[in-house]
């Protein structure tokens, strides 16, 4: 076994061997083989694969662990992209990711993965790797972890922009600059990441009590009819501190990128228009109702569907009659399909291929939901996603969320 080796070189290796783990030419031209000792075994491409694979499954979570824990996400990762050797889409719709997400949790959890071999093959030269982990944990793989760790919440605004008053309640009466929140009626509901999205309120709060040296704040909530979002925003009329251009800027980025988890935006500016001299504005999505049909004969996991549904923004329609099912959704057009595929009288497939080929639903997303391992097929028949049983809410509610995504932009 070589004793001294190139970190970077190593995790290169093990990345270009687990892209490649069922390609027995890819993995008898890898380094791995030398670097792990295993170059004079006769079966050196089986045991390299078989290590990688039970270091991969060594790092599955006790049940004891939350679902939402970090060490899940990470298995998941690595057990969908080079266990199963699912595409970066795959896996990152499967979790409620977009791609680009998912490529920076999968380097953090391909960095957990190196760190496992190589402290288990004492491949270590000289810094420890658990000394490595913690510091390379930055802002960036905290946001995505926080993106994916809550679901969409049907919210209402008062609700939120009080919350969000009570607890800056203290900051507020030990400054100078007086808060007044002129409230509106008949807002809509919001469709947005309830914590995320409170702390972003939190963060424009406190950067508007900055920038002010004197004057008040005025919080407002409005809504135009037809509009697809509510604008909620922090008017600054007064004394503008002279350094307001440089302050708050990293609050900023993260209520940006929070509200961003649920397809909001922020705005701000610091230039005086009449009697104003700031605004900060968050724009959040509304919350619009989704019709599911899910086609499944099994009652007790339409029951499960329905719970798991239950105060969300999806309003869910059970159908157990495939032979029915194309019909219903001729008469009530949802906005997604769930479909099971080991149905009776009508192969899950082939209801599928209807569904597809129909001049009215062939635009209509379908998310093939079933305990067969036949992603792959789902996908080349035209489903929109996929999802194995037995079901998570959390894994149901993102792989929705994805599809609701796509359909409003």
């Amino acid at each position: 076994m070589i004793t001294e080796i190139d970190r970077s070189a190593f995790a290169h290796e093990l990345r270009a061997a687990l892209t490649r783990l069922y390609d027995p030419a890819a993995l008898r031209d890898s380094r791995l083989i030398a670097f792990l000792g295993l170059e004079t075994r006769a079966d050196a491409i089986v045991a390299l694969r078989r290590l990688l694979l039970e270091t991969i499954e060594s790092l599955r979570p006790g049940d004891d662990v939350p679902a939402q824990s970090r060490s899940w996400r990470y298995y998941h990762i690595l057990h969908g992209r080079f266990t199963e050797q699912l595409t970066q889409f795959e896996v990152g719709n499967d979790l409620g990711l977009s791609v680009r997400q998912l490529r920076r949790q999968e380097k953090r959890a391909l960095a957990v993965l190196a760190d496992k071999i190589w402290t288990r093959y004492k491949l270590e030269s000289a810094e420890p790797a658990s000394a490595q982990g913690p510091a390379e944990l930055g802002r960036e793989d905290e946001l995505a972890w926080s993106q994916a760790a809550f679901s969409r919440e049907s919210v209402e605004v008062e609700a939120l922009i009080r919350s969000a008053l009570d607890t800056a309640e203290p900051m507020l009466q030990s400054s100078a600059v007086e808060l007044v929140y002129e409230p509106s009626g008949g807002l809509p509901k919001l469709a947005v990441q309830l914590v995320p999205t409170r702390q972003a309120l939190l963060n424009i709060l406190t950067v508007a009590l900055d920038w002010l040296d004197e004057g008040r704040l005025v919080l407002r909530a409005e809504h135009q009819p037809g509009v697809r979002h509510v604008s909620v925003s922090v008017t600054g009329y007064g004394v503008l501190a002279a350094e307001a251009a440089e302050m708050g800027s990293e609050r900023l980025r993260v209520a940006r990128e929070l509200v961003g988890f649920s397809g909001g935006s922020l705005h701000h500016h610091t230039e005086p228009a009449g009697d104003q001299v700031c605004v900060l504005r968050l724009t959040l999505p509304t919350d619009v109702r989704i019709s599911v049909l899910a086609i499944d004969d099994n009652p007790d996991t339409l029951q499960l569907l329905q719970r798991y549904t239950a105060d969300t923004r999806y309003r869910l329609q059970c159908e157990s009659d495939p032979v029915r099912s194309l019909a219903l959704a001729e008469e009530t057009m949802p906005d997604i399909i769930l479909l099971d595929v080991l149905l009776q009288d009508i192969d899950g497939w082939e209801l599928l291929g209807r569904f597809r080929a129909h001049p009215q639903l062939g635009d209509k997303p379908v998310i093939v939901c079933t305990i067969l391992p036949q992603r792959d097929l789902a996908l080349s028949l035209g489903a929109a996603g996929f999802l194995s049983k037995p079901l998570s809410q959390r894994g149901l509610l993102s792989v929705l969320d994805a599809q609701v995504d796509r359909l409003h932009g």
